[in-house]
């Protein structure tokens, strides 16, 4: 039987988590549960072969964390992956004062800041694909989600402070110089969660293959990143309809590495006077996405550009988002609410269609 992670809602988690973390992410991830292998400390013999599974979970990134490795190193592996995490949040956290994006949001052009190699790739990363999307992605969309209360107390704004807000995103107010040297321009912050989870993601898995280990499962809040050896693995997606159930599966083979990244409303948001508000904001507007996608997935080896693209094809809308998907070769599945599921035809033989769901190929 093969291995199956899915999406699943976890909303008692969610308040447990509650005002624990620091880190504040600019969108919303389905939580994953593991059916079969999110377990934790297995040792299972085979003949005089041992074979080692580790799972470790931690609060970080303002969710829970589940770090799952199978191989003769798995616990030294998880312990060192768990390590490296912390200090990547430590560096990307907006909320934390002494992080580097603090610092780069205190930053002038007259005193720019020095940053990492890490946090300089990524920031780099951000800017450029917030080009190729247009700015439907922008990491300088921090004021508007202040405004709208999202990680602290829910509610509409004004219009004005919607305006006030909207006023101070342009992700072409940060600035990149040489020698890792960054400054954003006065009023302007950054905040990297909408891309940290993906890019950590890939920093860990690219840290547990130096280890002697057979298969890699990390589910850093909804972002899941795995790899297997040997073996086939099948990564479910949650039904935005149902989310306690699947709309589709996704078959990973052997040997590769890659991330299946979901963002949708369907689980972030807040009602008032009788109208829901997902947290997924329109750049351009300062109010929430208003767009016939259900949810968009983004699958593929590179967890950063991963991120970016779900926000942004969720975003726009089925037909500007088949259009930026091919442009942009980003493999994708756009789930819509007539049931129906825009898969990429690079994906074709690998999405499975649930009871209920129908899947046409674009590209």
């Amino acid at each position: 039987m093969r291995s199956v992670i899915w999406t699943k809602r976890q909303d008692e988690i969610r308040e447990k988590s509650r005002g624990l973390s620091s880190f504040r992410k600019g969108r919303r991830r389905a939580s994953v549960f593991c059916v079969l292998f999110m377990l934790s400390w297995i040792l299972t013999l085979t003949g005089c072969k041992t074979t080692k599974k580790k799972t470790l979970e931690i609060f970080a990134l303002d969710t829970y964390i589940t770090l799952t490795a199978e191989g003769s190193d798995a616990s030294r592996a998880v312990k060192d992956a768990s390590e490296l995490l912390l200090k990547m949040e430590a560096k990307l956290s907006r909320t934390n004062e002494d992080s580097e994006i603090s610092r780069l949001n205190k930053s002038t052009k007259e005193e720019p800041v020095t940053l990492s190699e890490d946090t300089y790739y990524l920031l780099t990363m951000v800017l450029k694909h917030s080009e190729s999307t247009r700015g439907k992605f922008d990491p300088t969309i921090a004021p508007v989600m202040d405004a709208w209360g999202f990680g602290t107390n829910p509610h509409v704004p004004t219009t004005q402070e919607i305006s006030d807000a909207k006023a101070r995103v342009d992700y072409k107010k940060v600035h990149l110089l040489s020698n890792r040297r960054a400054y954003v321009e006065p009023g302007t912050s950054v905040d990297l969660g909408g891309a940290a989870k993906g890019f950590i993601g890939d920093i860990l898995t690219q840290k547990l293959r130096t280890y002697d280990l057979k298969k890699i499962i990390l589910d850093l809040g909804g972002n899941i990143c795995a790899w297997s050896a040997s073996s086939e693995v099948s990564i479910g997606i949650v039904s935005p309809r149902n989310t306690a159930e699947l709309c589709c599966t996704y078959t990973l083979d052997p040997g590769e590495a890659t991330c299946v990244i979901t963002s949708g409303a369907y689980e972030r948001f807040f009602e008032q006077d009788g109208v829901k508000y997902g947290h997924i904001m329109d750049t351009k507007t300062g109010v929430p996405a208003n767009t016939d996608i259900l949810s968009a997935t983004v699958i593929g080896p590179d967890g950063t550009k991963g991120d970016v693209f779900s926000t942004a094809l969720f975003s726009v809308g089925s037909g500007e988002a088949k259009t930026i998907a091919m442009r942009e070769h980003v493999d994708c599945i756009l789930c819509m609410e007539n049931g129906t599921l825009w898969v990429s035809s690079s994906l074709q033989g690998k999405v499975h269609a649930q009871e209920g769901w129908t899947i046409e190929y674009f590209g």
